[in-house]
C-alpha cells in the first residue's frame, strides 16, 4: 500500500492498525523527502534476525 504524509497524518490510527492487522507494508510518499517505511516491528525483528543469522559464519 501507498500512501501520502499528509494522507497518514490524517488517518494515523487506521493505517497503523492495518500495518498490524493485515501484515501489510505501507510505503509513505513524501514530497522532495526520502520515502518511509511501515512495517509491523515483528516482521522487522523476523527480518533484522534473518539478516543476523546469514553474516555469521
Amino acid at each position: 500500500m501507498d500512501t501520502t504524509y499528509t494522507h497518514l497524518r490524517e488517518n494515523l490510527a487506521g493505517i497503523l492498525d492495518d500495518v498490524i492487522d493485515q501484515q501489510e507494508v505501507v510505503i509513505v510518499r513524501r514530497k522532495g523527502a526520502r520515502d518511509v517505511a511501515l512495517i509491523p516491528a515483528r516482521e522487522l525483528a523476523g527480518l533484522m534476525e534473518t539478516a543476523h543469522l546469514l553474516r555469521s559464519p
